[in-house]
């Protein structure tokens, strides 16, 4: 059940679909094996985190994947850092010289501009249990989206196919799996803090009506924010908005 690195992933390419996350979801609850991804070059119905729409114009970047794991729970922690790292290394791959940073827990940016976008979403039970993981990116267009900066691999002067990309971050997903299923989270943490915006950074943390500033202080152990306010007090975060201020 293991995903390692030679996995045989199923990769189904659709001309249009309305949500690929909502199509694996479906596949999911009527048996759709571990490793079953879909891809839509045209996605007329996309979300992503806490409700929003997700843009995804022809040219860009719309799939999900299943996973069914015999360790779900620890498994749905782990998955935000894991896609991230992936997500990473995949862009990068075909943006050389490029600096891409993560920002908590999986958006890929590029100067502050976003650039991939991960939805995560779980149901199921026992042994029927499963993770969908839905990723966007920007490959030849970025949407306009007011009070954020977006980036495309275009525009930073790359190039890549949707299919190919989603082969890529499989194929590294697979990898990070692996390394997670053999050393635990610690390794995956470490990962993701090597491609993160610098300590230090000024941030602001949206949840609800609250709103708090300070400065990125790493990730606990359990990969939940650290936030270090301007009463020189660490805040823990495991939900939010996160607003880099430069």
């Amino acid at each position: 059940m293991s995903l390692t690195p030679g996995f045989p992933w199923t990769l189904t390419c659709h001309e249009t679909l309305g949500s690929t996350s909502d199509t694996c979801k479906f596949d999911a609850e009527n048996g759709a094996p571990n490793g079953s991804a879909v891809l839509a070059f045209r996605q007329s119905a996309g979300r992503g985190t806490r409700g929003r729409v997700w843009s995804a114009p022809e040219g860009n970047l719309s799939f999900s994947f299943i996973c069914r794991h015999p360790r779900i729970e620890a498994l749905v922690l782990a998955m935000p850092f894991l896609v991230a790292v992936a997500l990473h290394d995949a862009l990068s791959s075909h943006l050389p010289g490029v600096s891409l940073r993560l920002k908590w827990p999986n958006d890929v940016q590029c100067d502050g501009a976003k650039l991939s976008g991960v939805l995560i979403e779980r149901g199921g039970q026992g042994t029927e249990a499963w993770i969908v993981t839905g990723i966007g990116a920007n490959l030849k267009s970025a949407p306009q989206i007011e009070g954020r900066q977006t980036v495309s691999i275009a525009a930073l002067g790359g190039s890549v196919e949707p299919e190919q990309l989603a082969r890529d971050i499989l194929t590294q997903f697979g990898v990070w799996l692996a390394r997670w299923e053999r050393d635990g989270f610690a390794p995956v943490r470490a990962a993701w803090l090597d491609r993160a915006h610098e300590p230090g950074s000024r941030l602001a943390v949206q949840r609800g009506g609250d709103y708090i500033e300070g400065f990125f202080a790493g990730l606990d152990e359990c990969g939940r924010l650290l936030l270090q306010t301007d009463r020189d007090e660490v805040q823990t975060v495991a939900a939010g908005d996160i607003l880099l201020l430069g």
